[in-house]
């Protein structure tokens, strides 16, 4: 299990590049490579396995037209030594010349004359014979001592085949300065034992020329060689039968008697089965440029199989790692970022895959790290300009007023005088006007309790009150069991601020405040409704936008101070909801969710 973890450490270490390369190396261009060199040696083998079989067919073909030839004049040997009256014609004994030429010129002219005519391939047809009565000429001959020492007679002599076929060197009847090589069949003509008083032979000399033709048909792919049943080279192709130097010489052979110094990938077949051809044999050596051209054919068909094969998958295999590798280093570039506390997100397109899908989760996770951010950066802000605001309004509070303890001896004074003089209603104007000016100065928390909203909130009212007599009346609707909770300082007694100096100070007849905090299931509704002088639905529609764009205009102050708290403390999960009827009413309705309160006081109670 530990070799298993650490072979996986090792592969998890190299960097994903070279992953790819060793993915495509050993997974594709490698088995790629040797699957098409196994393809190629096998092919090569087929190949040149299939260039010996046909040149053995071309040797056979050319062997099988030269036993046709051959064949060919042992039945022509047959033919004449079974002919009697010719034969009794050789066994004449002649008075004189007279007499044999009359006898040639009416049967022994035409009797072998004419198949030469017949059988293109037939150089001589002639007879050879002990008859001292037979002139020499034409088709016949009398042995002379030079015929009795040739190398086809002591052959013949020496056989007891009545047919055989056999090589031999001779003078050029058309130049005796050069030798030429015959290959002739010679024929016993004694098939009558009554006519055997002279040796008779016939000897069927095969043309050269043609046999050289059959082996030219051949060059472009074989270069064949005829050799006798001496081992001698009868010819070849390319070669010469007659000429001034050495003919027909012997070839090396083995201890088996078998030739041997031949080129490489030559073969040997027997000329024929027939006792007259025993021995005699071709040899086919395949030309080089034949066969080279064949491999070269071989190379070339796999050279390109091998570069299709391997070019393709190559550029597929690149253009789909660079876009997996190109996507990932991006993903690894931009989560590097984060470290730097940099979000920025990966311009680029993201593709439907997984890594698509994951580069989108990241893009949108970063989309939502800089909303947050935004979003604390905000509210940080926010506090801090409301903190500001307050601080500012506490120094303009304080650099308006002369002096506060000047300023509440002088209200003490006149409450004493007051009270001296009896004057009630003053006395508790008074005294509200002083509680409230200490309560502006001493209050510093944010959040305060209903309770102290309200009773905050009804002393600016009685001050009210007092100014408008029996034409200002209002009205409190307290659900006792949200006092407790807390809620921004000045929520409600600004929004009441705000009704008596917009809405009631133009009404000339009874003026009216009602004011309700009440609980409606699990939120807390804070509403104050005035019978003001209203507002249309453009103004309103202007109030309501300047609130949510956070415009300051410089009026509806208290309005939008009540706003920005709402969304500070509550993240605008607050509702902040106004409504006028022109002439006849306008109110405004604050709706705080109770978890939101609950959460706040009991965050101040972990502090």
């Amino acid at each position: 299990m530990s070799r298993r973890w650490n072979l996986l450490r090792i592969v998890n270490d190299i960097p994903l590049k070279f992953k790819f390369l060793i993915i495509y190396l050993m997974c594709v261009l490698l088995p790629i490579l040797c699957i098409n060199s196994l393809f190629y040696l096998q092919d090569s083998r087929n190949t040149e396995r299939r260039v010996m079989d046909n040149l053995r067919i071309s040797l056979d073909r050319v062997g099988n037209e030269i036993m046709q030839m051959v064949n060919e004049g042992v039945v022509i040997g047959n033919a004449v030594s079974a002919d009697r009256i010719f034969n009794e014609m050789l066994e004449y004994t002649y008075s004189d010349n007279v007499a044999y030429y009359e006898e040639y010129d009416s049967y022994l002219r035409d009797k072998l004359g004419q198949y030469p005519n017949i059988y293109p391939y037939i150089s001589w047809i002639g007879v050879y014979t002990s008859n001292p009565t037979l002139s020499n000429g034409g088709s016949y001959f009398m042995f002379k001592p030079n015929d009795l020492k040739s190398e086809w007679y002591q052959k013949m002599n020496e056989k007891k085949d009545k047919v055989t076929v056999t090589s031999y060197l001779d003078t050029n009847p058309m130049n005796p300065e050069e030798k030429m090589v015959y290959v002739s069949i010679i024929r016993k003509l004694d098939n009558f034992p009554d006519l055997m008083k002279f040796s008779k032979y016939l000897r069927i000399d095969i043309r050269m020329d043609k046999l050289m033709e059959l082996f030219d048909k051949e060059h472009n792919y074989l270069l064949i060689k005829l050799v006798d049943e001496e081992n001698r080279l009868v010819l070849e192709s390319a070669g010469k039968f007659k000429s001034a130097d050495p003919l027909l010489p012997t070839l090396p052979v083995s201890k088996e008697f078998q030739l041997t110094g031949l080129p490489e990938k030559s073969f040997i077949i027997p000329l024929g089965t027939a006792s007259y051809v025993f021995n005699w044999r071709l040899v086919g050596v395949p030309e080089g440029s034949r066969i080279a051209e064949e491999r070269k054919g071989v190379i070339h068909f796999f050279t390109w199989l091998t570069l299709i094969s391997t070019i393709i998958p190559t550029i597929l295999i690149y253009i789909i790692m660079h876009s997996f590798n190109f996507r990932v280093r991006k993903l690894s570039k931009h989560m590097n970022l984060l470290k730097n506390e940099r979000f920025e997100p990966i311009t680029m397109y993201e593709g439907k895959d997984e890594i698509g899908n994951l580069l989108r989760s990241f893009n949108l996770m970063t989309g939502k790290i800089r909303n947050l951010i935004n979003d604390v950066y905000k509210l940080e802000i926010q506090k801090k300009d409301l903190e500001l605001e307050r601080v500012q309004a506490e120094l303009k509070y304080l650099q308006s007023q002369v002096d506060p303890h000047f300023l509440f001896n002088t209200l003490n004074a006149i409450l004493v005088v007051c009270k001296k003089h009896r004057y009630e209603h003053v006395t508790e104007i008074i005294q509200n006007l002083s509680q409230l000016l200490r309560r502006l100065l001493s209050w510093k928390e944010d959040l305060v309790t209903v309770e102290e909203e309200l009773n905050f909130t009804a002393m600016y009212l009685q001050i009210e009150k007092f100014r408008f007599q029996d034409r200002f009346h209002y009205e409190l609707s307290i659900d006792e069991s949200v006092l407790s909770y807390r809620i921004p300082k000045m929520s409600i007694q600004s929004l009441v601020e705000n009704s008596c100096k917009h809405g009631l100070q133009s009404v000339k007849g009874n003026r009216r405040i009602r004011i309700s905090v009440e609980r409606a299931e699990l939120n807390m509704l804070m509403k104050v409704e005035d019978n003001g002088i209203g507002m249309n639905s453009e103004k309103l529609d202007e109030i309501v936008q300047s609130l949510f764009k956070g415009e300051d205009n410089g009026k509806n102050i208290g309005l939008r101070n009540v706003y920005r708290r709402l969304n500070l403390f509550y993240a605008e999960r607050s509702l902040f909801h106004i409504e006028s009827v022109p002439f006849e009413k306008t109110s405004v309705t604050i709706q705080i969710p109770l978890s939101l309160i609950k959460n706040q006081e009991e965050a101040r109670g972990h502090v």
